[in-house]
């Protein structure tokens, strides 16, 4: 009976050697990074934006107290 190869000439897999599961694991990898970085972003523009429309509001106030102190009313003449 012959020996089969393998009992000679082992098979040996190269650790080295990328395959596809690898690339696989270091895709889903770099999307998950991809999607923290951006839900951190969003989070970061979404308070970016809440404090300029609190600037905006803040700044209409003051735009309308210094219209009032500032403008002569009839009331104001006449008195």
């Amino acid at each position: 009976m012959i020996p089969p190869i393998h009992k000679w000439y082992p098979m040996l897999g190269v650790a080295d050697y990328p395959t596809k599961t690898d690339a696989l694991e270091r895709r889903t990898e770099r999307l998950e990074e991809e999607y923290k970085q951006a839900l951190k972003m969003k989070k970061v523009k979404d308070k970016i934006d809440d404090l300029e429309f609190e600037l905006y509001v803040k700044k209409a106030q003051r735009n309308q107290l210094a219209l009032e102190i500032f403008t002569n009313r009839k009331v104001d003449i006449l008195a």
